[in-house]
């Protein structure tokens, strides 16, 4: 069944043009990865099916009474309701119509009239449940909380659990429910191999379509057979797995390049015609009838030129040197920031960890692992002084100035563009502000004059970082920082935090990202105990 199609869909804002003359086709059974560096307009796409934006032009078919489900890293949840309430939301009609048949169940008796009557609604009931999937459900559901380490956490408030914890009742509420189209944008955040596998495999065994965001090649593979592949102003759909994928691009970015040879070659020839007919203008006396063909020409030519196929250049990020004056900057601070002496912290259904040491000097590059609900992001508020540990002792500079980074990225002023922006936070020239935003954004022009709100997640994040790095800051913790990004994006993050000469402790999941930070220690909390890993384990 034809759930959703795209019919000649255009989509720019203001000067910026993301994509054009889409068509595309999401159809029941659908595993379709969408891909495309950040930027490209991924999150678009999805509130256009969302019907939160509407395109440019074009038009968007949606049949009648198709719903669609869409998992958000940040989606609103009430902050009251326990861990098993939520977990039942998906599943509400089919537990009320269970309740129904156990009810109804009862109602038997020894009246073989009455019997028939209760016979056919007890019946109506049953195929309803079992269409609903009720015999289903509880086998789901049962195998979600094992998977997720949810079990002792049903009882749990949804305000109290981590941030883990929480992205997977949100991932559960979206996959159970019953809609025809599955939207999960990146929903991998604090996932372990074991999550990955059952998540891949409940997308693979699923009769509802799902279109998934993610830049984890591995998980894409498990799943996919349709690609929707944004890049060079198009959106393109792949019909074939992800293994056959970068084939079929390559074949199709080769015939893009021969076209847009063919075209050069009849656009140069335009262009001679036009110098020789300017030549002859001035030579002749009936200017009016070259003019005539002279305005003709230049008007072919235009349309010659509007034909070319815009072909992005390969994604590298570049070292941006940063001014000597930064790194001349007086710290006249002492070398230790944050000092933390035998401190623990417990809750009353939970001891997260026991006398703990930690110390922060002003150099310090340290990166913070652990399982979901280790205490992690407790420890972040520690250090920087937001909660107090149930014992031991916390120091805390009073001169250092640190930044808490946290996973969703919020800007003051949205509509500031990112060349005021930088220069408001740095007080760097403008020179070196055009520099760091052509070095931030891979000599894209047009990010010189963008907006902020006009930024994708992994852009946002990484200007939020980059003028952080360069400030007058001691401390960055940074909590999570490339759930949204691509490998470009991960590689520039990297580079900017091993350049900067100030203090950083970070807490990622990323192993791809810790790769890249070879000079980080790396502290893991595990078994209520923070200690040191060995070089070669991140």
């Amino acid at each position: 069944m034809n759930i959703l199609e795209f019919k000649n869909i255009s989509k720019s804002y203001f000067t910026q043009n993301l994509y054009k003359d889409v068509n595309l086709e999401i159809n029941t059974g659908d595993k379709i990865a969408l891909i495309g560096h950040n930027g490209t307009g991924k999150s678009t796409l999805i509130n256009m099916i969302k019907r939160e934006e509407r395109p440019s032009s074009g038009k968007i078919i949606r049949e009648e009474n198709i719903t669609i489900a869409c998992f958000e890293q940040f989606g609103k949840i009430d902050l009251d309701k326990t861990v098993e309430e939520l977990l039942n939301l998906p599943f509400s009609k089919v537990i009320s119509v269970q309740k129904e048949l156990e009810k109804t169940s009862e109602e038997f008796s020894n009246d073989s009239d009455a019997n028939v009557i209760i016979m056919e609604k007890y019946t109506k009931l049953s195929d309803e449940f079992e269409s609903l999937g009720g015999y289903d459900y509880l086998q789901t559901q049962a195998s979600f909380i094992e998977t997720f380490e949810l079990g002792d956490k049903l009882s749990k408030k949804f305000k109290e659990l981590s941030g883990g914890e929480r992205q997977y009742i949100r991932l559960a509420i979206t996959l159970f429910e019953p809609a025809n189209l599955i939207i999960l944008d990146e929903p991998l955040s604090f996932f372990d191999k074991r999550k990955t596998q059952w998540l891949s495999n409940y997308i693979k065994d699923s009769i509802k379509a799902f279109l998934v965001i993610s830049h984890n090649v591995d998980f894409i593979r498990t799943f996919a057979n349709k690609i929707f592949d944004i890049d060079n102003k198009r959106i393109e759909s792949y019909e074939c797995n992800y293994n056959d994928y970068p084939k079929e691009k390559k074949k199709r970015l080769a015939e893009d390049k021969k076209q847009n040879a063919e075209l050069e070659e009849q656009i140069n020839e335009m262009e001679e015609a036009i110098q020789k007919k300017l030549i002859l203008l001035e030579r002749c006396n009936n200017k009016h009838a070259h003019a005539v063909i002279l305005r003709r020409l230049r008007k072919e030519l235009e349309k010659l030129a509007k034909k070319r196929i815009h072909i992005s250049k390969d994604y590298k990020y570049e070292y941006l040197p940063i001014p000597d004056e930064v790194f001349l900057r007086e710290r006249e601070i002492e070398p230790e920031l944050v000092i933390l002496e035998n401190i623990s912290k417990e809750f009353s259904e939970k001891v997260l960890y026991k006398n703990a040491n930690l110390e922060i000097a002003s150099n310090s590059k340290i990166c913070l692992v652990g399982e979901n609900g280790a205490g992690k992001t407790t420890l972040l508020k520690i250090i920087t002084g937001e909660i107090e540990p149930t014992s031991g002792k916390v120091y805390i500079n009073p001169k250092a100035k640190m930044v808490h980074i946290i996973q969703e990225t919020v800007f003051e002023d949205e509509n500031m563009s990112i060349k005021d922006y930088l220069q408001l936070k740095t007080g760097l020239s403008p020179d070196f502000v055009e520099s760091a935003i052509d070095s931030l954004y891979a000599h894209e022009p047009e990010f010189r004059d963008k907006r902020i709100f006009m930024l994708s997640g992994g852009e946002r994040k990484r200007l939020e970082i980059f003028a952080h790095t360069i400030s007058d800051i001691d401390l960055l913790i940074i909590d999570e920082p490339t759930t949204y990004m691509d490998d470009f994006s991960r590689k520039a993050i990297a580079e900017m935090l091993l350049d900067y000469d100030g203090a950083v402790i970070l807490v990622s999941h990323d192993k791809a990202l810790l790769r890249l930070l070879k000079n980080f220690e790396t502290y893991d909390i595990r078994d209520r105990l923070l200690r040191i890993k060995e070089t070669g384990n991140k």
